[in-house]
């Protein structure tokens, strides 16, 4: 199955809450209207912790974490793939999700990968 990955950054000005229940509640249901060909939309988010850094806890930490989430975006066929780039790259369309996207994330720090699997 095809998939893209991408790694995000949520805005410094909103909790991890506020993040979340955005993403959730106004972000990932725009992003399902837009691309019906989605046949996976996978959302961890990311909590930093104090593992590695000696202390063994999975605490929360408080650093300036490099990413907020990251998200899967899975497709049955490559044909599907193909449809949701060429939707994604119409000028409107990427218009409208930078416009959400301000809400809660920093659009120019998200990374983007085409799965090898």
């Amino acid at each position: 199955m095809p998939k893209l990955l991408a790694l995000i950054r949520k805005k410094p000005d909103i909790s991890d809450k506020q993040f979340k229940a955005y993403y959730e509640m106004n972000h990932a249901p725009l992003i399902t209207s837009i691309f019906p060909m989605l046949h996976e939309y996978k959302r961890t988010y990311l909590v930093a912790s104090n593992m590695l850094n000696g202390n063994y806890t999975l605490e929360s930490e408080k650093l300036d974490i490099a990413y907020s989430v990251i998200t899967e975006l899975g497709f049955k066929t490559h044909k599907d793939l193909d449809e949701f780039m060429v939707i994604a790259s119409k000028d409107e369309i990427v218009e409208m999700i930078r416009k959400d996207e301000s809400n809660f994330l920093l659009s120019e720090k998200t990374v983007m990968y085409q799965l090898d699997q």
